[in-house]
């Protein structure tokens, strides 16, 4: 058996089937003999170009291990699902167990935003401040 990093976005619209995607991607590698390693469900993401008129999608990630039997099934089953609107599936040398740099990178942006539209916030009501003053 190999192992396989799989990596899929899903549209927007749909994003609340990423989880479901993930769970039945990993019953059939459990089903086949195989191994799940990581599996993760990374969110919502701006996209680096528009892909379907679409600027954001939602990311799903599984590090798992199996035959090519499996790989076919998970190919064809990506290619009949229109809620996916991209996939990449890559044959990996080693076992990738630990937290990815998706899912990390993504925990730091909404500590980011976070900070970011306080700061805003903050700013606005610093400027109607100015804007009373001004008009008395």
């Amino acid at each position: 058996m190999r192992n396989y990093e799989i990596v899929f976005l899903v549209h927007p619209d749909q994003s609340d089937q990423t989880s479901s995607i993930i769970s039945k991607l990993e019953k059939s590698v459990n089903d086949s003999g195989g191994n799940v390693h990581r599996s993760e469900n990374i969110g919502n993401r701006k996209l680096a170009y528009p892909i379907q008129d679409q600027f954001k999608a939602s990311y799903g990630l599984l590090n798992i291990e199996c035959n090519q039997e499996t790989i076919d099934e998970i190919k064809s089953s990506f290619k009949f699902n229109d809620s996916i609107i991209r996939n990449l599936i890559l044959s990996v040398n080693k076992v990738h167990k630990d937290t990815s740099a998706l899912l990390t990178q993504t925990k730091e942006d909404n500590e980011k935003d976070t900070y970011q539209e306080a700061r805003e916030a903050a700013n606005k009501a610093v400027e109607q401040e100015e804007a009373k003053e001004e008009n008395e």
